[in-house]
């Protein structure tokens, strides 16, 4: 043969390369996405039904704004250099996993807004996020999250 490929083997040979390279870009931006959510997954402990979050573990907590996902439907947020909030991110419209997107919290399935702490300033929910009550201690530099809800 002269060296020229046939269109069958330019085809074969073409599918191949697309199949790898994007088995390869996808590899790449899941394990990028999966440090960034590793990032920002807490560190903490229980002490009895309380979570206790060390700030000196959790880096993102260092400044005000600052948050940490404690588990898959809590988490909590720095509003000064002494106030935290623990808010509940379940849509109290139909249970969906609302997304802290800049100053306010919106629920990616039917557009349920929030504020930072939790109430709802666009339906169709109609009930605030739950939120919990949060204890600061500046010696220990810790965040106790008392696990009984404070509010609706």
């Amino acid at each position: 043969m002269s060296g020229k490929l046939s269109r069958r083997d330019f085809i074969k040979r073409s599918a191949v390369g697309v199949i790898a390279g994007g088995a390869m870009l996808t590899t790449t931006n899941l394990e990028a996405f999966t440090k960034a959510a590793a990032a920002k997954k807490a560190v903490f402990r229980r002490s009895g039904d309380d979570i206790v979050v060390k700030l000196s573990e959790n880096t993102a907590l260092s400044k005000t704004g600052g948050s940490v996902k404690i588990n898959d439907e809590l988490m909590l947020i720095r509003n000064s250099e002494t106030t935290f909030l623990a808010v509940k991110t379940i849509c109290t419209h139909k249970g969906c996993d609302v997304e802290l997107e800049g100053d306010k919290f919106v629920c990616p399935c039917h557009g349920s807004e929030y504020t930072m702490d939790g109430k709802v300033t666009q339906g169709p929910a109609k009930d605030n996020l739950k939120t919990f009550e949060t204890i600061f201690d500046s010696d220990k530099g810790t965040v106790t999250i008392k696990t009984e809800s404070k509010s609706n």
